[in-house]
């Protein structure tokens, strides 16, 4: 690791466990060791470091999704496992997306705009594969499904304005929701492979059984 990757990589901590806001160049410099001088050098000012930090966090999220769904059987559980990490990730993810909206609007609109193309791609290359493999029916928009499971996935896990009914968790909300959506774009064996995911990762098991906690087994 060179020295800008080392310093993006400490900056991304920082930002993560202290706050965008009060981390400060002298900050990241007293805390890698290096001038302030040479941070200004190498990235030109704090909003040009932090995009590049955040940039990082967000890329390690991916790559964490992927290896996590890696082992997966199918296309249908790789998903599962991928957005239960998203569920799992929403309260720190929410947290800088709203520090970043607040106090950095352009770094925020850069990293939404480029995340939201490179989440659209991965679904669109499991959704496809889903298909190939007989589990999504192969008459559905593509692109329709994706922006439906962006749209409503973000609406729970980011943007926080989906009622919620009496004692239903976030958890359970989600996981009901995506396999909803799932069995509607689904095969007779991939709805069948849905119930069972379903189990798993939704104890509760049933959009009549609300109050249970959701876990990832």
């Amino acid at each position: 690791m060179d020295q800008k990757e080392r310093i993006i990589a400490q900056a991304m901590q920082m930002f993560v466990s202290e706050g965008i806001k009060s981390v400060r160049m002298d900050d990241i410099a007293q805390q890698l060791g290096v001038s302030k001088r040479t941070l200004y050098e190498l990235f030109g000012d704090k909003e040009s470091l932090l995009y590049l930090s955040m940039e990082h966090f967000f890329e390690c999220k991916r790559l964490e999704r992927q290896r996590v769904s890696s082992s997966a059987r199918n296309v249908l559980e790789a998903m599962f496992r991928v957005l239960v990490c998203v569920m799992n990730d929403s309260e720190s993810v929410q947290r800088l997306q709203s520090n970043l909206r607040k106090f950095y609007p352009a770094v925020h609109e850069r990293l939404l705009r480029e995340g939201s193309a490179r989440s659209r791609q991965d679904l669109r290359k499991m959704l496809e594969q889903g298909i190939r493999d007989g589990l999504f029916v192969a008459t559905i928009n593509i692109d329709l499904a994706i922006s439906v499971l962006y749209y409503t996935a973000s609406a729970i896990t980011d943007r926080k304005d989906l009622l919620l009914p009496e004692g239903m968790s976030e958890r359970e909300a989600f996981v009901q929701i995506v396999s909803n959506f799932f069995r509607g774009i689904s095969t007779p064996e991939g709805a069948r492979l849905i119930d069972d995911y379903r189990k798993s990762f939704d104890p509760a098991g049933s959009a009549g059984e609300s109050g249970a906690s959701t876990r990832k087994r």
